[in-house]
């Protein structure tokens, strides 16, 4: 931050400070986190903390309960509605943490800017508003349970079902592989930003998928790849149980023996794909809770994964998106882009090694979210999986 910034940041304080003497305290709840990366275009002096409040006063919680009403409609968000709800948020539930708050002083131990994960917390202090923002002067910052409206955390519901039959990929005369139609939509990609968890990779953008696709309804399992590379590099042995931990270049190499087999062209799926895929096509927000059901992690934390279908499948009928395994994608590892964006493609730079980052999805754990992706290298601290997408012909 410049100099500049930061004394225009002082004064903004003491005006603050001034003008909330002997006013009463209250406690905001919700997510907080650094302005900067819940903008497209953030400068020094955005790199300011907000709290996105979702509890804590009667006032805060009938705003919630007015956006919901107006904004979210029962059948869930699509890309449109979720950008209006995400505005609204903005516009009347972000407060802006006074850089000169008390409560502000142990935050020096740990960085407060756009590079660090949001927080649930609950933050205590006096109000007060100037140039068309809420601002509090903290005294307390504590940790706290964040407890969302309902209608956020019911099941995504599709707006429209696949119209095609699904692609049978021939393996072997015993083995195949089933590969069911994801149709064209919209979505905001990425969490919104004022809920918890969020990360700064997540940020959410809307994005448009002009081409229906097929994707692998279960992750390759070892019989298949086994079948198609004559090996089988996996730890946790079992036919059913995904391939574990495959070189990047051996899963493109899968794919491309697969597709001179077949004659369709088979690929691993873009994050966009998958993320789309895994959200059945809608944009609500993807708390971890809402995928429990679909979660084919085992007892043993990344150790171990159940065999394919153990749990239920998404209402697009794609099993295991989520499991205690990475999914990888055929992307390079990449924060989110901070603008729309049409039939999105970041291959990984050359060459790559084992070395190189790709994208990971799928690992769900308390404080993540369907949304969470990491940058994965061949020696993830996890395991590693992989689906494909067999692209739609003309």
């Amino acid at each position: 931050m410049t100099s500049k910034a930061c004394v225009m940041m002082i004064v903004v304080s003491l005006l603050l400070f001034a003008g909330s003497a002997g006013a009463q305290e209250v406690t905001l709840k919700g997510s907080m986190v650094c302005n900067g990366a819940c903008i497209p275009k953030p400068k020094a002096e955005d790199h300011v903390m907000v709290v996105f409040a979702i509890d804590g006063t009667p006032e805060v919680r009938a705003e919630v309960e007015k956006i919901m009403k107006d904004l979210y409609p029962d059948r869930g968000l699509d890309a449109d509605a979720a950008v209006k709800v995400m505005d609204a948020f903005s516009a009347r539930l972000k407060y802006f943490i006074s850089p000169g708050s008390p409560a502000l002083a142990d935050e020096k131990k740990r960085p407060t800017h756009y590079c660090m994960p949001a927080r649930a917390s609950a933050v205590t202090g006096t109000l007060s508003e100037k140039d068309g923002k809420k601002w509090i002067l903290a005294t307390k910052i504590v940790r706290a349970r964040l407890k969302y409206p309902e209608k956020m955390l019911m099941p995504d519901k599709p707006f429209v079902m696949p119209d095609k039959k699904p692609v049978v990929l021939k393996i072997t005369d015993a083995l195949t592989l089933k590969c069911v139609y994801i149709p064209p939509g919209k979505f905001l990609m990425g969490t919104p930003y004022y809920t918890w968890p969020y990360f700064q990779e997540e940020y959410p953008h809307v994005v448009t998928l002009t081409k229906g696709f097929y994707m692998s309804e279960v992750p390759v399992t070892q019989d298949v790849y086994e079948a198609i590379m004559g090996e089988n590099p996996s730890k946790q042995k079992g036919a059913r149980i995904p391939v574990q931990d495959p070189k990047f270049a051996d899963m493109d190499k899968f794919c491309q023996i697969v597709s001179e087999r077949t004659g369709r062209k088979v690929r691993l799926p873009t994050d966009a794909e998958w993320e789309y895929a895994a959200r059945v096509g809608t944009s609500n927000p993807g708390f971890q809770e809402k995928y429990t059901d679909q979660n084919s992690g085992g007892d043993k934390g990344f150790k171990e994964v159940l065999p394919v279908k153990s749990k239920k499948p998404n209402p697009w009928g794609l099993y295991d998106m989520v499991s205690c395994w990475w999914e990888i994608t055929g992307e390079r590892a990449m924060y989110n882009v901070r603008h729309t964006e049409v039939d999105p493609k970041y291959p990984p730079r050359r060459p790559e090694t084992a070395r190189s980052q790709r994208q990971g999805r799928g690992l769900l754990k308390p404080g993540w979210s369907i949304v969470t992706h990491e940058f994965c290298t061949e020696k993830g601290y996890a395991g590693q999986k992989f689906r494909v997408v067999v692209e739609a012909e003309k």
